[in-house]
């Protein structure tokens, strides 16, 4: 108990902003082996040597029973409480804690924190020198993909691919740009026994201009029923539920005048018990890398 470890971290400069306000947001795929316990994720800032200060709330992953689970987790905090010209750190730091005694492994996998930096409106007439640093606001594009789904059943072969969500990009009006993309869908799964489970692995890959083999972009996120060996009375076995599976990750390496074709591909590892992905949706927001003129 009250052991910490670091998750993620992002390193910002708010040079080139007059009163800037961040949203931080911060995405995670957590693996569990048998695990019963409670994870506290806090984000903290450290802006010019200054020590750590936390920044927003505690969020707070938990299982009351010990299980086998693969899940994302994932949550934003807005922080505008920022100098001018400063250089910040974020970071995630986990803590075990809770009431609840800590049973099993837990790993945190594809933990990623992003930021998007933004000025405040209605900015006072000293502001003007601040943006001259840049002739230009940076471009941002918005662009939603289609909503797919996927039924799978115990009769589901291992290694079967479906793709769930798809939207095509254009980023030639933009200036070395850069793509955060986000997934969210919802999930439902049942399963007759408590020993039933089955794995889905979930990647967003790529396809630009002429290449004829899709890319994949960001890590590989699983899914598991979050199934337990352990039967508490007066629990008959078996189990059904719903949750929610979403993540993002962010896309830099793309040439100027590019015509993207992303996807997000959902592949069945194991099919014990019956999972249908619904609500499938892809997202992404593109901008200029910097601020700069073109």
């Amino acid at each position: 108990m009250g052991t910490t470890v670091p998750a993620a971290t992002i390193t910002l400069d708010t040079s080139k902003f007059c009163k800037p306000c961040i949203m931080l947001e911060f995405s995670s795929n957590i693996i569990g082996t048998l695990f019963q316990g409670t994870l506290n994720f806090q984000l903290y800032r450290t802006c010019n040597n200054q020590l750590p200060i936390p920044v927003g709330p505690q969020f707070y992953f938990s299982r009351p029973i010990p299980a086998f689970l693969a899940d994302t987790f994932s949550f934003n905090i807005c922080d505008c409480d920022l100098c001018p010209n400063e250089c910040c750190t974020y970071s995630i730091v986990v803590t075990v804690g809770g009431s609840t005694p800590v049973i099993g492994n837990a790993d945190i996998f594809a933990a990623r924190l992003a930021a998007i930096i933004v000025d405040k409106p209605n900015h006072d007439d000293d502001c003007h020198p601040c943006s001259k640093r840049c002739c230009k606001d940076n471009r941002t594009i918005l662009k939603c993909g289609t909503s797919g789904g996927v039924s799978i059943t115990p009769g589901t072969l291992a290694g079967t691919a479906t793709t769930i969500s798809t939207l095509s990009l254009n980023t030639s009006c933009l200036c070395d740009p850069c793509v955060k993309l986000e997934f969210a869908s919802t999930i439902a799964y049942s399963s007759p026994t408590t020993m039933d489970s089955t794995d889905v692995n979930i990647q967003v890959f790529k396809l630009c201009d002429n290449q004829l083999i899709p890319i994949p972009v960001g890590p590989q996120l699983v899914f598991s029923v979050p199934y337990t060996t352990v039967i508490v009375p007066p629990a008959a076995p078996g189990f059904s539920g719903t949750s929610t599976f979403s993540f993002f990750v962010c896309d830099c390496e793309i040439c100027s005048h590019e015509c993207c074709a992303y996807s997000v591909v959902a592949t069945t590892a194991t099919a014990d018990a019956s999972v249908t992905i619904s609500n499938a949706r892809l997202s992404a927001i593109a901008a200029d890398n910097n601020c700069r003129c073109c």
